[in-house]
């Protein structure tokens, strides 16, 4: 019978080196399985085309607290950028969903990217919520991403559906 001691060792020895196991590409399969069986067309909601490559914008939504939100969305054909602001809001019209987020996508556009965004419950907290888009805001959201292009000085211009 192995002892405590040497079966903890062991333990943490095997801990030590899970980066190294499968593990490490777990987010490679979520990223797999997310673009195999979660993707549909893109919707035709309106978008600021802004002259920045795909790790620009990343770059500057990210100075702006946006974060990579992929691994709890559907994914949309040829979208290149997906980020998020998560925030604590007291929505009048809906006060048991306390955790919301403004949601950019971006698409490849030959002027640059075009982004789009909406505001929406947070899907880890409000997961049913969030699937049945209540409280689906789309032109918070994009009142959010100009407020970002605006104080950053970022010149674009709408497309619109």
């Amino acid at each position: 019978m192995l002892s405590l001691e040497y079966r903890l060792d062991d333990f943490l020895g095997r801990l030590r080196h899970l980066p190294e196991t499968p593990l490490a590409s777990l987010r490679r399969s979520i990223w797999w399985i997310r673009k195999t069986f979660f993707t549909r067309q893109r919707p035709g909601n309106a978008g600021y085309v802004v002259p920045l490559t795909e790790d620009e914008a990343e770059r500057l939504l990210g100075h702006h607290y946006f974060d990579p939100g992929w691994e709890f969305s559907y994914s949309y054909r040829h979208e290149i950028l997906n980020l998020r602001r998560v925030e604590f809001y007291d929505h009048p019209d809906y006060p048991e969903y306390e955790w919301w987020q403004v949601h950019i996508r971006g698409y490849d556009h030959p002027e640059g990217i075009e982004l789009t965004a909406h505001f929406e419950t947070e899907p880890t907290e409000n997961p049913d919520a969030h699937i049945e888009e209540i409280g689906l805001e789309l032109d918070r959201g994009m009142d959010a991403l100009r407020a970002v292009l605006e104080d950053e000085g970022v010149e674009y211009h709408l497309r619109e559906t």
